[in-house]
């Protein structure tokens, strides 16, 4: 904790202190501020920063490697912020301030990033004890009719399950509404008394006040509640201001339960479930078209999407709602290679620098891969630094991508690929998985060695 809060004071005074701040976010490995002054901003001392790994400063936004302690330096970021400003609003202040002209997909990343960023420690969770249940029920240590493996998934199905929920409290917060609300607008779409409507794949119509409806499953899915519950913060908001103070209590949340329940049954939920069904589409066609080509194109150029923070786009609106649809994807399995790539080409800097401080840097890099799947040290430290270790790891990531799709790898849940997190593509294609995490390694290894690293920083040997 101590190390964490003295981490966020070193940034802190970097950046320009809390009054050159407008707002910060996090996701699962960067620190995302929002500055009022870019020039009072030192990104060279940020970045030769202690525990600091990297800093990507470009159209997605300024933001900070740190790794997985992210959040506890974000909370003792904000902490340091209030004792300073404890009157000052950020994320109100947030539009008003940046002057600037918006950058929309920086916006939508944001927006990506505050909503799924908090699920993440649930769906990888819930997703390695599902590919424990299997690798268990694989090797005969636990029967499948068993009521212990029924339980079991029961643990692994609720997250998605409730899905819509979470997404509703966490989109609430980011839209600054009430999460409460919204979890009750959602709720009302998943009580079997809801769910008994529905006939078949859904879409049948049914007859509310007088006026039919379509009906579908909504478990799982993640559009209808963001959408629901951004309307919703724009309602809650006017009243807010046109309504009384003492009639909050009572007046807001029955007024706006009442109306968004109508209005996400007659118009949201449809127009957000058939959106879904055409993303759905859209990846089966890609997985489909050639899976050894999509396999060696998925995992060439997710580090490059890592690189410039945009990978969290295909994360959340591709790969989890097709694992929470359908219990897996092959692209989590293809990204993978991504992280293994990187790592062989760490491990070819370790072995020929003679730069101390370099060798410890690519080992604790192919470290944080192997034990929490967190590649950015790999991609900061030495891919964007020196060139070739990145061109090598991207090359090996396509070949094990590539491997990967002629034997129709998949992952069953939304996880960072390192060994530790190898129980989640438990299955019939886990061989393969294993095999193919191997091949962007060795592959990755291989490259750089023949590539060869010039900068003569780097010391590498002949």
């Amino acid at each position: 904790m101590e190390s964490s809060k003295k981490l966020a004071k070193q940034i802190l005074d970097l950046v320009g202190g809390s009054d050159n701040i407008v707002s910060v976010t996090h996701c699962a490995t960067r620190l995302r501020p929002k500055f009022k002054n870019m020039s009072t901003v030192d990104v060279d001392a940020l970045s030769n920063l202690k525990g600091v790994t990297g800093i990507v400063n470009n159209d997605s936004g300024f933001q900070i490697i740190i790794g997985v302690s992210v959040d506890k330096v974000y909370d003792e970021f904000v902490e340091l912020m209030k004792e300073s400003s404890p009157s000052q609003s950020r994320e109100d202040n947030a539009e008003s301030q940046s002057g600037g002209k918006k950058n929309w997909f920086n916006e939508f990343v944001a927006m990506v990033v505050a909503i799924f960023s908090p699920l993440l420690p649930v769906l990888a969770g819930t997703g390695l004890i599902k590919g424990l249940t299997i690798l268990a029920t694989e090797i005969g240590f636990l029967a499948e009719t068993s009521t212990t493996h029924e339980f079991l998934y029961t643990m692994t199905n609720s997250v998605f399950y409730f899905f819509p929920i979470l997404v509703a409290v966490t989109a609430a917060k980011r839209f600054k509404a009430s999460p409460y609300i919204a979890a009750v607008v959602m709720g009302v779409f998943l009580l079997p008394d809801f769910m008994g409507y529905v006939e078949g794949d859904g879409g049948n119509f049914v007859t509310f006040f007088g006026i039919g409806a379509p009906v579908f499953n909504y478990t799982s899915q993640v559009l209808p509640a963001i959408i629901a519950t951004w309307i919703q913060s724009k309602f809650e908001h006017v009243m807010e201001d046109k309504i009384p103070a003492s009639l909050h209590l009572v007046l807001i949340p029955t007024v706006l339960i009442f109306v968004m329940s109508l209005i996400t049954l007659y118009i949201v939920g449809p127009v957000g479930n058939y959106i879904s069904i055409g993303v759905a589409q859209v990846v089966n066609w890609l997985a489909n078209i050639n899976p050894i080509i999509t396999g060696a194109v998925i995992g060439g150029i997710w580090n490059i999407l890592i690189m410039f923070g945009v990978h969290w786009a295909p994360n959340t609106m591709v790969i989890i709602p097709e694992i929470a649809k359908k219990g897996f994807s092959p692209f989590i399995a293809y990204g993978a290679n991504a992280n293994f790539g990187m790592a062989g080409a760490a491990l070819t800097v370790f072995l020929k620098s003679k730069n101390k401080d370099l060798k410890n840097f690519s080992l604790s890099a192919i470290a944080s891969v192997m034990l929490s799947g967190i590649v950015e040290p790999c991609i900061y430290g030495l891919g964007v630094k020196y060139k070739t270790p990145l061109i090598a790891g991207c090359l090996g990531a396509a070949m094990g991508g590539a491997f990967m799709g002629a034997f129709g790898v998949t992952g069953n849940a939304f996880v960072f690929g390192g060994l530790t997190t190898i129980p989640a593509f438990a299955g019939a294609t886990l061989w393969a998985y294993v095999l193919g995490i191997a091949i962007s390694f060795v592959a990755g290894a291989i490259l750089t060695f023949v590539i060869g690293v010039k900068d003569p920083e780097a010391q590498m040997s002949k």
